[in-house]
């Protein structure tokens, strides 16, 4: 191996000095010979790839034994390839399986190269991270060094990515008495749901076209950021997000529920607070999760209440006041009196619709709301409209973008996978892998291995290569320099 590299740099060498050569000629500032060295890595880089697929594709060629099973079609089929550092080309070998039929390229195989496969997945690990940040253009254009991806390549690559992956070992359950849980959804405009123009207008011509992404994650607790921040974060937070629609609700709620008794001791734990706005989609993890209290987003109780009241004028905060003071009494009839008396000071229909609606709201909340009163102490309050925003609008509705329910359903998961602390580039692999686990064949794999062990036995005498490169292919750096003195000066 070392053997293979080393000759690949002294072939590359001569160019690679007549670069920097230029570059210390012309100019002095040292970014212009850091773009330098990088170009000429890269393009070493790229050479170097070339070389290794074509010395592996020549070893598994003259592997003894491979004649029995495959015999050659045809050799030096070029190939081309994006990885990060840009795209090389390469020569392989085409062989006919003699047991299956099948027409393969056996080096291609052995370094996990699907047919027809333009893009690697390195290269597609770049392309995602920027998409899940930034656009899918934005995506395609860090792809690599040089050459891009198109927005529709990205798309295709996000709409088939399954966002999956095993969870680490856990050798011990975390001991804890209380876990949090804050849910609440994101609204993102839908180009189409499946297909271009399959959106439907209602009768005053609008169309329905909004698309509800839902996040929900658990945590600990909350601590400071450092002993004297003022700012909060959250203990130990994973994240959950995807549409999860209708039916499919319960399997959110099923994966969250998974989670917990996988990481946490169930017979420890003794409470699970599920904070949110009172939607019927978030009401029922209640069902899911074992020891799980309801508790309602105070947020949303104060924009209710506001709303209700609003219209008493200078009266405003003292009949907000009066309210409030009646969930600490938990006195629900007393509620529903103050709520008919706002309805006889309301001017219009409009006004005395909000009122009902607030008081619907309150009492379909209630034990959300009067919880307070006894474990008040041990909620943390609810801090989704803030993770809604950073973790799905930021990327998803902030800004006037269409959707399709698969591309946002994928980008939610994406997002929230990343901010698990995720890897794209493991996740790419481990997919890819996966899938093809099935397809294996041990008597295939056995002669790409020797093959490849053998390739890592060929290897000279370390010092007796770079003893060769010392010998005028190293100094050269000392000569150049030498002789540019006193341009420098």
């Amino acid at each position: 191996m070392y053997e293979i590299i080393l000759q690949c740099l002294t072939q590359n060498l001569e160019g690679f000095t007549e670069k920097l050569s230029n570059i210390l000629k012309t100019k002095k500032d040292a970014s212009d010979l850091a773009i330098g060295v990088k170009d000429g890595t890269d393009e070493m880089g790229r050479n170097i790839m070339t070389m290794l697929m074509e010395t592996m594709d020549e070893v598994i060629k003259n592997e003894p034994g491979r004649s029995d099973r495959y015999e050659v079609v045809h050799t030096n089929n070029p190939n081309t390839l994006l990885c990060c550092l840009g795209s090389f080309t390469y020569d392989r070998t085409y062989y006919r399986d003699k047991k299956t039929g099948e027409y393969i390229y056996l080096c291609d195989r052995q370094f996990g190269i699907e047919p027809k496969a333009k893009t690697m997945e390195d290269s597609k690990a770049l392309a995602l991270e920027e998409a899940i940040e930034t656009s899918y253009r934005k995506g395609g254009l860090n792809a690599s060094v040089k050459e891009t991806l198109s927005k529709g390549s990205i798309k295709n690559l996000i709409h088939n990515l399954v966002v999956e992956m095993p969870r680490p070992e856990i050798k011990e359950k975390k001991k804890v008495k209380i876990l949090h849980i804050n849910a609440d959804e994101d609204h993102v405009a839908a180009q189409f749901w499946n297909v271009k123009g399959d959106l439907k207008k209602s009768e005053d011509g609008r169309k329905s076209n909004t698309i509800i992404p839902k996040l929900v994650y658990v945590y600990e607790g909350i601590e400071r950021e450092h002993p004297t921040s003022k700012r909060w974060k959250l203990v130990e937070p994973h994240y959950f997000s995807g549409l999860y629609e209708g039916e499919k609700n319960q399997d959110l709620w099923l994966e969250v529920a998974d989670y917990i008794d996988t990481h946490y001791d169930m017979d420890y734990l003794e409470t699970v607070y599920l904070c949110g706005d009172g939607a019927n989609w978030i009401k029922q993890g209640l069902s899911w999760i074992n020891k799980s209290m309801f508790v309602l987003d105070k947020f949303h109780l104060k924009k209710y209440l506001q709303k209700s009241v609003a219209h008493m004028e200078e009266h405003t905060e003292t009949v907000k006041q009066m309210i409030e003071d009646e969930f600490s009494f938990e006195d629900k009839v007393a509620i529903n009196e103050i709520y008919k008396k706002l309805k006889d000071f309301a001017e219009s229909d409009s006004k005395r619709d909000d009122i009902e609606s607030a008081r619907r709201y309150i009492m379909n909340n209630w034990n959300g709301i009067v919880i307070y009163n006894t474990r008040g102490h041990e909620i943390t309050g609810c801090s989704a409209e803030g993770h809604v925003s950073h973790v799905l609008s930021s990327r998803m509705s902030s800004r006037p973008l269409g959707w399709s329910k698969k591309g946002a359903d994928r980008i939610a998961r994406l997002r929230a996978f990343v901010w698990n602390g995720g890897n794209i580039y493991d996740l790419l692999m481990y997919r890819k892998y996966k899938e093809k686990q099935a397809e294996r064949d041990e008597e295939r794999d056995t002669i790409v291995k020797r093959a490849r062990d053998r390739i890592a036995k060929r290897e000279t005498s370390i010092n007796h290569s770079l003893g060769a490169i010392n010998g005028g292919k190293v100094n050269w750096l000392h000569e150049m320099m030498k002789g540019i003195r006193g341009i420098c000066g």
